[in-house]
């Protein structure tokens, strides 16, 4: 990875001087940002661009490039990447595009390409991408021009999937002012994936936060265990939301959490900011560029009683809280007003009109030790204000990482004086106190994920299987399927299993009655609603009267539950990360209002009670109108042991325990019904 990155030489294929060839717009963008490496620029016939000499065939260059990057049709991809590993060239860059992503008949192309890639040890990265960029070498490779005046350098890296969404973030960072260290466009990520570059970059000391855009997971756990072992903070827009996994309807739990819910899920464990959109991106990436947000106390400073009154209702909607100032604090401040304006939180100074005097107000509350990070709102369009504010900006970016602390600064101004404003200094400046504030509280998310995690994740190893378990799935029989949760000591009601109704009488005077019998078919999903379920038998002449009408061949015959709070817990392999659990309180609102919380398996007993605390319903279980609590510390058991189950068998595609009855606190859990579908052979 370090070759790509820090080359000191590099060639260029595909290059021509014809003014609209793209590759010699790569030749120009390393000789434009101070590349001061050897570039060889290569081309099918020979001339001159940016002064550079363009080369034939590779043997007419003496050195081995540290570095090639290919921009020729598809076709000829092979070849020249055949031609770099007999030269000795170990890193390529194929930018060129024309494979899978344009039709799935160009899958031979691209095996055709790993074969050669494999052949000589090159790791490359595409195709069908932009390359690398590097502020801190000239390393630019993409093949649309840039211009080094509009780029400014700092401490925030991308990782991109496509191509459009790399343009338009190198774009909106310029605008944004949001310095860039290095960017990777990854395309079609065929060799060299997104946790690669992740993993480079988590090391690399330039980095100091990471945004990233994904239509996938190459691989989801190890996504999760990188992000999670890193103090880095990683921001992603990840595509594809809409994507829901194609589940049979055999199964409530697997439909409730599809694809996308179980991304947002692993990102919650991984401490990764899973934002909505390019724009909440780049929030990210200004917010984390200041100091982070350590507690949930915040002063807001506003020239507005409007713009305080938003910035209150923000504090609110993202979980902070407004500090009460000491008295020494308004005391002080009191001096310069006009008393006219209540000294509150937030305070608004509208009526301190000697503005030179803001920095120091500013600097009092940082200085409070009940005072997290202070967030200041002006809105100003005469010039002569603008002087002020911007030494207001110039302050504020001298005393927030002096003191730790955030200082957010949410300005508007006139068009002309927009961009003098955001230039002021090297600190972000947000134009709206909502983002400001929602951004906010990812770096408090932050900063709490960091003090609770470990170095790594439980869900270390077992990887996700992309292309799904072999064979046709099979969904187990009702004995085997209780018998193997009982022996993952997961609480079953007490049950046997009959072939006919006097066996099934039987059975239930062994169990003691009251008793439930249901027909034992693996395919049927809801039995009450079929007729194949009857509660509370009482009798054998009840229990035989009750076979006689349902349609089946085999029965469960169950000991009844104690009366409990009906939950569901399930879970399944997901492509992109492996097992994980589901939780949700049962009956008919679970499919309606998707009401569940989801983990990457396998989870412990505090990750358990995490989940069953964060579905809406949780009231229900913690004693609702008087009733008593429910027994939460079981259910978090029954939770990890099927977290447990799925990560051990990687045979199971699905589970359903529905219901769960949980009983008073103290009193347990009962499993009365389940279902399991494994891998056929």
């Amino acid at each position: 990875m370090h070759h790509l990155f820090y080359p000191e030489s590099i060639a260029v294929f595909g290059v021509s001087d014809r003014p609209s060839n793209l590759a010699s717009r790569i030749v120009g963008n390393l000789f434009r940002f101070g590349f001061r490496g050897d570039v060889f620029p290569l081309g099918s016939h020979e001339g001159e661009v940016e002064g550079r000499r363009i080369f034939t065939d590779l043997a007419q260059v003496e050195r081995v490039p540290d570095l090639a990057v290919l921009l020729v049709p598809a076709p000829h991809i092979p070849a020249i990447l055949d031609a770099c590993g007999r030269k000795g060239i170990r890193h390529v860059v194929i930018e060129s595009a024309g494979f899978t992503e344009l039709s799935e008949d160009k899958k031979g192309l691209e095996n055709e390409i790993l074969s050669i890639a494999s052949k000589w040890g090159i790791a490359f990265q595409g195709p069908n991408c932009f390359g690398v960029m590097n502020m801190e070498n000239g390393v630019v490779l993409p093949f649309f021009g840039l211009d080094p005046g509009s780029v400014k350098t700092g401490g925030a890296s991308f990782i991109g999937q496509s191509g459009g969404i790399y343009y338009d973030v190198s774009m909106l960072c310029s605008v944004e002012r949001v310095g860039l260290n290095k960017l990777a466009s990854i395309g079609n990520k065929l060799n060299l994936n997104e946790n690669d570059f992740l993993e480079y970059l988590i090391e690399d000391a330039g980095t100091k936060v990471i945004g990233m855009y994904l239509e996938d997971f190459s691989d989801g756990r190890r996504f999760m265990e990188l992000a999670n072992a890193t103090d880095k903070p990683i921001v992603l827009v990840k595509g594809n939301r809409s994507r829901e996994s194609r589940q049979i309807a055999h199964f409530h739990t697997t439909a409730l959490a599809g694809d996308d819910r179980t991304a947002d899920a692993a990102m919650v464990q991984a401490g990764v900011h899973r934002v909505r959109n390019l724009r909440e991106m780049i929030d990210g990436l200004k917010i984390f560029s200041l100091p982070p947000l350590k507690g949930a106390n915040l002063a807001i400073v506003t020239r507005s009683g409007g713009h305080g009154v938003l910035a209150a209702d923000s504090v609110e909607r993202y979980g902070f809280k407004l500090t009460r100032f000491p008295k020494a604090l308004v005391d002080k401040i009191s001096e310069n007003k006009a008393h006219v304006i209540g000294m509150t939180n937030p305070l608004d100074i509208g009526d301190i009109y000697d503005m030179s005097t803001y920095p120091g107000i500013v600097e009092m509350m940082l200085k409070e030790e009940g005072v997290d990070g202070v967030v200041f709102v002006s809105a100003h369009s005469a010039e002569n204000e603008n002087a002020q504010i911007e030494a207001l900006i110039r302050e504020a970016a001298r005393m927030s990482p002096l003191y730790g602390k955030p200082v957010v600064l949410c300005m508007v101004t006139s068009r002309d004086l927009w961009f003098s404003l955001k230039e002021a200094a090297d600190i972000p400046v947000f134009s709206d106190v909502d983002d400001a504030l929602y951004a906010l509280s990812w770096s408090l998310a932050h900063s709490r994920h960091q003090a609770q995690k470990g170095l790594t994740g439980p869900w270390t190893g077992g990887g996700a299987r992309k292309n799904g378990l072999p064979g046709t799935p099979v969904i187990m029989d009702a004995g085997e399927t209780f018998a193997l949760l009982e022996r993952q000591g997961l609480p079953v009601a007490a049950y046997a299993m009959a072939d006919s109704a006097p066996e099934a009488a039987r059975e239930a005077e062994k169990l003691g009655y009251p008793v439930a019998v249901k027909v034992a078919s693996p395919n049927l999903l809801h039995k009450t609603e079929k007729g194949a379920v009857s509660l509370d038998l009482k009798g054998a002449k009840a229990v035989t009267q009750a076979i006689s009408r349902m349609e089946g061949e085999r029965y469960l015959i169950q000991k009844m539950a104690q009366p409990g709070v009906e939950v569901i817990v399930g879970g399944r392999q997901d492509r992109e990360f492996g097992p994980v659990v589901v939780f949700g309180l049962g009956g008919i609102f679970v499919e309606l209002l998707r009401d569940t919380s989801i983990r990457v398996a396998p989870i412990d007993s505090e990750t358990a009670r995490d989940m069953i605390a964060r579905v809406k319903g949780a009231p229900v279980l913690q004693g609702f109108r008087g009733k008593p609590p429910a027994d939460t510390e079981a259910l978090s058991d029954i939770l990890v042991n099927v977290s447990r189950l799925l990560a051990a068998n990687a045979s199971i595609r699905n589970i359903d325990i529905n219901p769960v009855i949980v009983g008073e606190k103290g009193k347990g859990c009962t499993i009365v019904d389940a279902k399991i579908e494994v891998a056929g052979p």
